[in-house]
């Protein structure tokens, strides 16, 4: 009890210094326009969730649950203009990290050797790129540890509470992501093979049923209730199909047509590599433990898992882009070393085949998640990003309230200002009788340049096609850039045009 309390109050410091860089590093991404669009609207819906201005029906009907949740009660009770999102990212990355230690020291490490290999697999750039893409990247990581280590503990057992376990993990991984979704449903046809064969040869389908039968009660449940209440499951996020079409149109650009221009296939390729690449210390180890079945199967199981996610996720966009799963590279790498006896004989190689794997996430990166090297190649060029446009004119819309905003097509108006709280959005009665009667006057209006990529779904835009270029009468212009312009009220407009 000594020795545990010890290493507890020893990794207090990690995490602390874990939650603090990744806030700065979600800060740094923000400025330079590096969220991904889910994650800003993840931090727009909940931002207008705990501001009160979102029905209880598409509160429950929220998707993906966990992260919402989670990110609309931290907005709820924390001050204006909080990172939300960023706080609760970097909150769970701080427990993924205390976790790693502890488990590294309870096979025997040394408090050295145990904080090198963590602070290596806390660095793994596909780790770094979860927190960066907000809460329901990292819920999914966290998810998908709990996920692997419960194989391990179901292979050696395969009694009631192990079953129950992955069956939980499962449904949690259903509702933290809508990759996990695709996870828990490609999981079905391998976790046959994760149980003790014993148990498989005489009740194979009463295992499987257990296993998968938290996650089909929930969806069920939460189906109905979707349906019950107004709303959505997809409410606060860009349709899947929309994602996966961003992320096929990326890889396109950097790619053409692929290794063998099937998508699904150069998909699952390109995930299993990215495993190989960040990962080559669990195949280093694992190699060494090959006879051992209990040891090697699990994690067979799990890569199955998320290469069929990936095929999944491309040929059916149901799902969205596969970009997130790279982060089962140093999940596994995680579990391995906690479940291979052998890493204590071996922590040298641990470290090489670890720094191998650090390099080898780079490369996953252009292989797995196109859509982030796009931007990384425009994030320094000014002018360039429409999201730090949209951002901009969010900011200048700071101290104003009623403005009359499409916030479901750009959400990083809302991430500008800081807070949803005086903004007038497609859940306002001022923006529905707007449109309705085609007809404005609110203080202030936001809207985008029709010909931007933003601006070809503004509601606004649509209704009021000559608004940008033209204004309206009674109004002027009191902030524009590249993108947008922010128009108030003669009798409102209280700071001069910028």
């Amino acid at each position: 009890m000594s020795r545990a309390l010890n290493d507890a109050l020893a990794a207090a410091p990690a995490a602390a210094l874990g939650f603090v860089a990744m806030l700065l590093l979600a800060a740094t991404a923000v400025r330079h326009g590096l969220v991904g669009d889910d994650a800003l609207r993840l931090w727009a819906g909940a931002s207008t969730a705990a501001d009160g201005q979102v029905p209880i029906g598409r509160i429950v009907a929220g998707y993906p649950t966990l992260p919402f949740l989670t990110t609309t009660l931290f907005a709820w009770i924390t001050p204006v203009s909080t990172p939300a999102p960023a706080l609760v990212a970097a909150g769970l990355y701080a427990i993924l990290v205390v976790f790693c230690l502890l488990a590294l020291r309870r096979i025997g490490l040394s408090y050295i050797a145990a904080a090198i290999v963590t602070l290596l697999i806390a660095l793994h750039p596909a780790l770094v790129r979860a927190v960066i893409a907000g809460p329901a990247d990292v819920f999914l990581a966290a998810f998908l540890l709990l996920f692997c280590l419960a194989l391990y503990d179901l292979r050696v057992r395969s009694g009631t509470p192990e079953v129950m376990r992955v069956g939980l993990t499962l449904m949690a991984l259903a509702f933290a992501h809508p990759l996990g979704a695709a996870v828990a449903f490609a999981a079905v046809p391998f976790l046959a093979f994760a149980v003790r064969p014993l148990l498989v040869a005489s009740s194979a389908l009463n295992v499987v049923v257990a296993l998968i039968f938290p996650t089909a009660f929930m969806a069920a449940s939460f189906a109905y209730v979707s349906w019950i209440f107004p709303g959505d499951g997809w409410s606060f996020f860009a349709a899947p199909a929309e994602s996966l079409s961003v992320w096929s149109a990326a890889a396109a650009r950097l790619f053409g047509d692929g290794l063998t221009g099937i998508a699904t296939i150069d998909a699952s390729v390109a995930m299993a590599a990215a495993l190989v690449f960040g990962a080559p210390v669990a195949l280093a180890m694992l190699a060494l433990v090959h006879r051992r079945r209990p040891l090697v199967v699990p994690a067979i199981v799990f890569v199955a898992t998320i290469i069929a996610a990936t095929a999944i996720c491309v040929s059916s966009g149901l799902f969205g882009d596969p970009a997130a799963l790279m982060v089962a590279a140093p999940v596994l790498a995680t579990v391995v070393l906690i479940r291979v006896p052998v890493v204590g004989e071996r922590v040298g190689a641990v470290v090489a085949l670890l720094l191998i794997g650090w390099v080898g996430g780079f490369v996953s990166f252009a292989l797995t998640d196109p859509i982030t090297v796009n931007r990384l190649q425009t994030a320094f060029d000014p002018g360039a990003s429409e999201r730090l446009d949209a951002i901009a004119a969010g900011g200048a819309s700071i101290g104003h309230d009623g403005v009359l905003a499409d916030t479901d097509n750009a959400p990083a108006l809302v991430l500008g200002r800081g807070r949803a709280r005086g903004i007038l959005g497609p859940n306002s009665e001022p923006f529905a009788l707007a449109l309705l009667f085609a007809r404005l006057d609110a203080p202030l209006i936001a809207v985008p340049d029709p010909q931007s990529a933003s601006g070809i779904n503004d509601r606004l835009n649509k209704a009021f096609p000559a608004l940008f270029r033209d204004g309206l009468a009674g109004y002027r212009i009191i902030y524009q850039n590249n993108t947008w312009r922010l128009f108030a009220k003669l009798k409102d407009a209280a700071v001069s045009k910028q």
